[in-house]
């Protein structure tokens, strides 16, 4: 699909009127996008990462909620799509294409959507080297109900969007991983396919089990069952003696045994599959009602911690290239992200405990309540 194609296409789904499905296709998937994706930006990106070398100006700069969400937004394309782009003035683009050789980008296209109070509107850039020249292009799509001079205002003035010529390309490419992959592509999808199906037969169940009323359809008896399933006084229906004469059974009620709990522990045990393949944090609900010992507990969560401190680890790098590339003046020498291996060895230390509430540091437990005991006993003796 060129690129023609692609803006098209994108104009033509902006322009339709949205009508949802009357019966939407289960999705587990995209409840376990939501899940992984919070649960990382919780993990690495609750606070703004530390930058070493920074004075307090410069720190109080880069620790703005805007340049914080910005770095959540860009783990949560990570976490979807396995690359994205960060651009100088910290916009985050989904990558289109690329060429990298060697950490150096020979061409790009990218997506930007900027938001605002009528629908959004997206920019597509294009990059390229041609004789050592760097050559830029762009487009916009809106919504019609949107003029060419609207969203040209609302990019330039108030989305600060500046099309200019560049020496270079205003961006750093992130990969999510070393496959370049997004987190769930690591778990096969027959084991989503399978869950929705699961999901598919428990709804059905609660419909399946639910009392089959057979009446006969004299005297008001249907309509009498109908109102008496939503308002508790009229659950008490006459029936008269004619009707008895012809009909000696004028009501019947068939139910089946529900299947919910056997479906729920095939739909539990999945999610504890899902969840240890694309190293998600797991607690010990996913293994059933089973009493686990205290180097149970604690090692539940080992597989999620390594993987969590690889990608910290490459987060920092890939930040610390960030700052380098377009703050060289800084000279940063180190980043130190949540979970890495740095912060492990600096900063973890100073905890009593980590994210499971599993002790990892018996002695600073027992300084902190030692530390606690002596304030008390000092309280004591003020009074």
């Amino acid at each position: 699909m060129t690129t023609e194609q692609a803006l098209e296409k994108l104009k033509l789904q902006m322009n339709e009127k949205v009508t949802k499905l009357k019966n939407q296709p289960i999705n587990s998937k995209n409840q376990f996008l939501k899940f992984g994706i919070q649960s990382t930006l919780q993990t690495l990106w609750s606070n703004f990462p530390k930058i070493d070398g920074l004075n307090a100006l410069q720190a109080n700069e880069f620790a703005s909620s805007y340049k914080l969400l910005t770095l959540q937004k860009l783990e949560a394309l990570l976490y979807e799509k396995g690359i994205a782009a960060l651009r100088n003035n910290w916009l985050v683009a989904d990558i289109l294409d690329y060429v990298e050789v060697n950490g150096n980008i020979k061409y790009l296209k990218t997506k930007l959507e900027f938001n605002n109070s009528k629908a959004p509107i997206y920019v597509f850039e294009t990059f390229e080297y041609k004789n050592e020249k760097l050559l830029f292009d762009y487009a916009i799509v809106k919504p019609d109900k949107i003029t060419n001079q609207e969203a040209k205002d609302i990019l330039f003035n108030f989305c600060e969007y500046k099309p200019t010529k560049f020496i270079e390309i205003p961006y750093k490419i992130f990969y999510n991983n070393t496959l370049k992959q997004p987190d769930l592509n690591l778990v096969n999808g027959e084991f989503f396919k399978l869950l929705d199906k699961d999901i598919e037969v428990l709804i059905k169940d609660s419909y399946l089990s639910a009392p089959w009323i057979f009446a006969t359809d004299n005297n008001g008896i249907k309509k009498q069952i109908q109102d008496g399933l939503e308002d508790l006084d009229k659950r008490f229906i006459g029936i008269s003696p004619q009707l008895q004469m012809y009909e000696y059974d004028p009501l019947r009620i068939l139910q089946s045994n529900s299947q919910s709990q056997i479906v729920i522990q095939k739909i539990e045990k999945n999610i504890s599959w899902i969840k240890r393949f694309a190293y998600l944090k797991q607690d010990s609900n996913d293994f059933g009602t089973k009493n686990m010992h205290n180097v149970e507990a604690q090692a539940l969560n080992s597989d999620f911690e390594d993987y969590i401190e690889s990608k910290a680890n490459l987060r920092e790098l890939q930040f610390k290239e960030f700052l380098n590339q377009f703050y060289p003046d800084l000279n940063i020498k180190k980043v130190l992200i949540y979970g890495s291996t740095e912060w492990l060895i600096t900063e973890a230390k100073k905890y009593a405990v980590n994210l499971d509430g599993s002790v990892i540091n018996q002695n600073q437990l027992v300084q902190t309540n030692q530390e606690e005991k002596e304030e008390s006993n000092n309280g004591d003796n003020k009074d």
